[in-house]
């Protein structure tokens, strides 16, 4: 038999949290579940096929947006994990780290929501807020249902007591408190996370983690001082930052988290060339987590160091402006790419990287001729060969639709918008030696028949609009 671990989920306790249940009305309003009906109303649970579909739709819900870095079963293993240093949760044997209960409870579900909300500052986890309130909510329950709590009772919130006054008094005990907690032994006398302790630091996996730089104001949950109280008495399970709960009176509580706040220090201003000022939000967005750049990074996304190479600069503005707008590029992956929300400012910055990772002939390429200069006949030939060499992986919108079951490349209803027109005979002509491991398969087509192709996607894709 194997151990359970102490988070786990059932479909009681969803049902519970969703619905409501027996037990005290408050702990279930905790949970974030409905309220109590009114006097004389029943609340009818939902039937089994209900709750089963209602899973399966967070289940395919997790795999698109969660699964590239926390696993396909929850186990912080998806192919993102490797490049990061601060790991995934792993959901079926580690502890959930950021609660409003009591250090070793479980969560709320309502904790869940709101890190799913608010993401991870500081990490490579981005706010999920452009999701809306249901697919919030059923992401929650897949992830509670993956982590197994079991039949445990709702767990009350810690209780954060109301704040002293604020000031300079309170400030000067809030030092106090952090000497006294010796907050400095990981967190460093200035809260830079330089502590004589920081470089000891691992997790109850025996990961080694950093203490959090405290004057970057980049905290884990919440920016306020009564987020920092909560953590302060909740703790956070599976590291070595523990429950205060038992040594702090609530003033001391406010106190510390006043001081804490005061660490902050104003952020450098961004830097003035904008190629490094590319790579500053690269490393801070952590792209590399899921895109090669620069021969590093994971593989949850394309790579990047090709499509620098192939993507046309207007396309990659308005996909960075919105990237949920384009729809699924690649029917063969789950994933999808979050909106990380970034400013005109940093996709200009972005680009004006890519271009000087692309190189000057990129950056120089000439856009394609004009759809009335092909050839009739040349586009005849490449509508045929479009029919018996694409049509088995490649959708074109409305024009040639394709059964979603084998689709296993991009809608190439978007080329024109989407690719340089002079990249395309390299790619089809050899994918592998353009992006090695590349599902692209070779298509055996000469150069004039490649040509023929190019020609009847643009002339065709043109004016049309991709398959909804």
């Amino acid at each position: 038999m194997t151990s359970r671990p102490p988070f786990a989920s059932s479909l009681v306790l969803l049902v519970l949290s969703a619905v409501g249940g027996c037990g005290p009305t408050s702990k279930r309003m905790e949970a974030g579940a409905s309220p109590t009906p009114a006097a004389g109303a029943t609340a009818a649970a939902p039937s089994y096929a209900a709750q089963l579909d209602r899973r399966e739709r967070g289940r395919k819900l997790y795999l698109a947006e969660c699964s590239g870095c926390h696993g396909e079963h929850g186990k912080g293993d998806g192919p993102a994990a490797a490049a990061l240093e601060a790991k995934p949760r792993n959901f079926v044997d580690e502890k959930f780290k950021f609660r409003s209960t009591p250090s070793r409870k479980p969560p709320l579900r309502a904790d869940v929501m709101e890190t799913i909300a608010r993401g991870m500052p500081g990490s490579a986890m981005p706010a999920f807020a452009f999701l809306g309130e249901e697919e919030r909510g059923l992401l929650a329950d897949y992830v509670l249902h993956v982590s197994r709590v079991d039949s445990l009772p709702v767990a009350a919130p810690v209780a954060i007591p109301p704040p002293p006054p604020d000031g300079a008094a309170s400030l000067a005990r809030g030092r106090e408190a952090w000497a006294s907690m010796q907050c400095e032994k990981c967190h460093g006398s200035g809260g830079k996370g330089d502590g004589p302790s920081a470089a000891t630091l691992v997790d109850s996996a025996g990961r080694k983690i950093s203490a959090r730089d405290l004057t970057s104001g980049l905290l884990r949950r919440g920016k306020d001082a009564e987020e920092i109280v909560r953590t302060e008495f909740a703790g956070i399970d599976g590291t070595p930052m523990p429950s205060f709960a038992e040594v702090l009176t609530g003033e001391q509580a406010w106190d510390l988290a006043r001081f804490v706040l005061s660490l902050k220090t104003a952020p450098s201003p961004p830097p003035a060339d904008k190629v490094a000022y590319g790579r500053q939000v690269v490393e801070q967005r952590m792209c590399f987590a899921c895109h090669v750049i620069e021969g590093r990074g994971g593989r949850v996304g394309p790579s990047l160091d090709v499509s620098l190479q192939k993507l046309r600069r207007p396309w990659i503005r308005e996909f960075l402006k919105d990237p949920r707008a384009q729809g699924k590029l690649y029917p063969f992956t789950p994933y999808r790419m979050p909106d990380l929300k970034l400013t005109p400012a940093e996709i200009d910055a972005v680009v004006a990287l890519f271009d000087s990772l692309a190189g000057p002939q990129v950056v120089a390429a000439t856009e394609a001729p004009a759809p009335a200069q092909f050839a009739p006949e040349l586009v005849a030939r490449g509508q045929l060969l479009y029919f018996l060499k694409c049509t088995e992986c490649h959708n074109l919108g409305n024009v040639v639709p394709t059964p979603e079951a084998k689709r296993q490349g991009p809608d190439l209803i978007q080329v024109t918008q989407r690719l340089r027109y002079d990249w395309i005979p390299s790619w089809v002509k050899n994918p592998v030696a353009v992006y090695p491991g590349a599902a692209m398969v070779d298509t055996n087509l000469g150069d004039d028949e490649i040509e023929a192709v190019r020609a009847f996607l643009w002339k065709t894709s043109g004016g049309a609009t991709p398959k909804q």
